[in-house]
């Protein structure tokens, strides 16, 4: 029961102390509330001049709906996979690769001669002019040389224009509305409707920039996004961040273009081998049709023919008939070795072949599925590299699938051959029909045979080209565009807000780090929390810092701050020394760190105020290298210890009553010893304690710092209680540390500090005013003149 409690009076006590410490940071932070308003300010002011000078980006949108035909439900299909519950089609994330990939902007760049950029003369920045621009420069060809490089474009007359490099100073002139050849590439600079307004206007030279074309594509790839608008839906958002709306609306238009001209070549592939095979095919057939027409018509007039018998025309027309079914026969073999070798074929760039005269559906779906394979691989391969993970399926796939078409063919030629073979016979038993028709007439059967077959092909090929003109024609890409590229109005970088609540808030982060790190670098002494972190040593009391002349500050009528504050100490004291023996005198030492720590001054004011107080009280100025306690007090110090020390003086010598109070005797130092430490180690030190703890109440001993010398503590084997004084911001932390070792230690009886110096109102929370220097106080306000110059200089003090 009782550690319960005592654990809950711990925490109770570390949670007021975690408390103070809190306030403690705010008011340090708060003292240097200058740094806080400059800093705000100063970010506030870079944050409106960087949104002043900085080119705003602008996001441009559009839709594009992809028709998946692979999400259309198929009867008796799976219902999940129609629903495409767990994701949207791998079609569309695809397709999305595919509008991201460098070749379709590579056409966009080049489509819109990106790799220009058009700039004039701004206050701070050159602001891009694509929208104003006076002329359109359509690009065939840019030397390489010269990416990267800006050109001045003036136009000295109506009809010419000027480029200028600068840095070496060349200089080309040409004609507007011309193409023509320099040693900048080959491009033709083309007047639009902006030109005759800007030449009005005189205005400054327009600075042509040439891009890398790579670094063009790689910026608007960067700055494209192209997304699902929805998991179920198969419509796509691009989006791209630009600094000229108008030019990202004809990025992102001529992207869409491009996509849907590069889908439809490659939907029409097979259509157009198809188209290429006729075209080649008619084209030798119509010039040996025109070669059979002239021999039957050479023939006919050589012998004065005009017509066959009815036998003859029979047998004819059963040849024309045998023939066009082999001559499709043929054709068909034809198109048989051209599939052969395109699925034999490792090529990426092979051309789909024709299938033209094919009517198996399963062969046919099956090239359309190899093609559309193909180019899926090629596609990833040109966006991600040959080590793609989603190319192993896909290759996977094409093998499956070049093994059934393969197979398929096999079964087409076998059979296609078996019908040629019977045509063939069919043929022979014409043939040999014919043979029985008179000489003449069989001649020119021959040659109405052979144009006829020639013809039959051609009429057939004319049939087919048709037919495949009018499938792509027909073809339309598997994309709609719901919205064309719009832009917003309002900007989306930069972002005056954000912007502005950054700089508020970097203007508060970096004067905190400022002051935590003159903190962290401050190696003296500052609060009261600084000793208790460092030290168990019980800390006696706090003495004010105030600027003033007198060194006593103690007197019987006096209210000042800091004299109430010697007596709080001088009462503490007296819990410090406990209860004591009648008559005899109660002995404390003031020491230090070293120098300059206010010992002396707080040693007589204690005294004073003890003598006060009614206490017969002696101070005994025991600083013998470095005393100051007769210069506060204005006595003589010709006879001193010193002089008892060597025997060259009685107690009753260097007694001495002061004028501040009857009660309050002094005994000075006198002469300066050149062995301080060997006269403090003599019995007549003790003599001399033992005969003041008889006649006086209390036995003040202001002795050296122990940081510099050993006499205090030769001295603390005769003392009650000592008092350690630590100056804010003069001791060091490192000498607290080394109290710490003393208090441990228990060299010096019932050691105490006592904070001296303490600054009224500075960083350290104390409220009491401000104020820098060792000095001493009134509390008087009334007094204290603050004009603009002490105002100023409080302000520079806070830094």
């Amino acid at each position: 029961m009782n550690t319960t409690n005592d654990a809950n009076f711990n925490n109770t006590v570390e949670d007021e102390d975690q408390a103070i410490n809190f306030r403690e940071i705010f008011d340090k932070y708060l003292y240097h509330w200058p740094v806080f308003v400059v800093g705000v300010l100063l970010c506030l002011t870079a944050a409106f001049f960087y949104l002043r000078y900085t080119q705003e980006v602008y996001s441009v949108n559009s839709v594009l709906l992809i028709k998946d035909e692979k999400n259309s439900p198929t009867p008796g299909g799976d219902i999940l996979s129609d629903l495409d519950i767990f994701g949207s089609s791998k079609t569309v994330d695809n397709e999305i690769e595919i509008l991201k990939s460098k070749t379709l902007m590579s056409r966009v760049v080049k489509r819109l001669n990106l790799t220009l950029s058009y700039h004039v003369e701004g206050r701070v920045i050159k602001p891009d002019i694509y929208k104003n621009k006076p002329v359109d420069i359509g690009v065939v060809q840019m030397d390489s040389l010269w990416y990267g490089t800006t050109l001045n474009l003036t136009f000295p007359t109506l009809e010419t224009y000027q480029l200028v490099e600068p840095e070496s100073g060349k200089k080309v002139t040409g004609i507007l509305d011309s193409l023509q050849k320099n040693i900048f590439g080959i491009f033709k600079i083309e007047p639009n409707q902006n030109f005759n307004n800007w030449m009005t206007k005189k205005s400054n030279p327009i600075f042509l920039s040439i891009n890398d074309p790579q670094i063009v594509i790689d910026n608007y790839l960067k700055n494209l996004t192209v997304a699902v608008a929805s998991k179920q839906s198969t419509v796509l958002d691009l989006t791209l961040e630009t600094t000229v709306v108008e030019r990202g609306k004809a990025v992102l238009n001529t992207l869409v273009q491009v996509y849907n001209e590069a889908a439809l070549a490659d939907k029409n592939r097979t259509t157009q081998s198809t188209m290429d095979f006729i075209d080649v095919r008619a084209k030798l057939i119509s010039g040996e049709l025109n070669d059979a027409e002239k021999d039957v018509e050479r023939y006919k007039s050589a012998r004065g023919l005009t017509d066959l018998s009815s036998d003859a025309s029979v047998f004819l027309d059963n040849v024309k008939a045998n023939d066009a079914k082999l001559s499709e026969v043929n054709l068909k073999l034809s198109v048989i070795e051209d599939i052969r070798r395109y699925v034999n074929s490792n090529s990426p760039g092979e051309k789909l072949p024709s299938t033209l005269g094919i009517e198996d559906p399963t062969l046919l779906a099956q090239i359309n599925q190899l093609g559309e394979l193909q180019l899926q691989k090629d596609n990833l391969i040109a966006t991600t590299g040959e080590n793609n993970p989603r190319l192993l399926p896909i290759e996977s796939q094409i093998e499956t699938l070049r093994s059934g078409i393969k197979a398929s063919v096999e079964n087409i030629y076998e059979s296609v051959t078996n019908t040629k073979k019977s045509l063939e016979g069919t043929g022979s038993q014409i043939q040999g029909t014919i043979k029985k028709v008179p000489g003449q007439e069989r001649q020119l059967i021959g040659l109405e045979r052979k144009k006829s077959i020639k013809e039959t092909i051609y009429l057939y090929l004319l049939q087919k080209k048709e037919e495949a003109a009018l499938s792509y024609a027909s073809a339309v890409a598997d994309s709609r565009i719901v919205d064309p590229a719009y832009g917003d109005s309002i900007p989306v970088k930069p972002k005056k807000q954000l912007v502005f609540l950054a700089a508020l808030v970097l203007g508060f982060l970096l004067p905190m780090g400022y002051v935590y790190g003159k903190d962290a670098l401050n190696n003296k002494v500052e609060t009261s929390g600084d000793i208790s972190k460092l030290t168990n040593t019980p800390l006696l009391g706090e003495v004010l810092y105030e600027d003033g002349s007198n060194a006593i500050v103690v007197t019987g009528n006096s209210r000042k701050a800091i004299a109430e504050q010697f007596r709080a100490i001088r009462t503490n004291m007296q819990f410090l020394h406990g209860k004591q023996q009648p008559g005899v005198g109660k002995v404390t030492l003031f020491t230090s760190s070293m120098s300059g720590e206010g010992k002396s001054f707080v040693a007589s004011n204690i005294a004073a105020a003890m003598a006060i107080a009614g206490k017969k009280t002696v101070l005994l100025e025991l600083d013998l290298r470095k005393p100051k306690v007769s210069k506060y007090l204005d006595l003589k110090n010709k006879i001193g210890l010193s002089n008892y020390l060597i025997g060259k003086a009685s107690i009753e010598d260097i007694v001495k009553q002061t004028s501040i109070d009857p009660n309050f005797y002094v005994i000075g130092s006198g002469p300066i010893p050149p062995n301080p430490a060997e006269l403090l180690i003599q019995s007549e030190i003790d003599d001399l304690l033992t005969y003041l703890r008889a006649n006086f109440d209390e036995i003040l001993i202001d002795s050296p710092p122990i940081g510099l010398v050993t006499d205090a503590q030769i001295l603390a084997r005769l003392t009650d209680a000592t008092i350690y004084l630590v100056r804010q911001d003069v001791t060091f932390k490192h000498q607290i540390r080394n109290l710490e070792q003393l208090y441990q230690g228990k060299k010096f009886p019932k050691l105490n500090l006592v904070l001296n110096g303490v600054k009224m109102g500075g960083r350290y929370g104390y409220g009491y005013g401000n104020g820098y220097g060792y000095g001493y106080y009134s509390d008087d306000a009334a007094k204290t003149k603050v004009g603009l110059g002490s105002f100023l200089k409080d302000i520079v003090k806070r830094f």
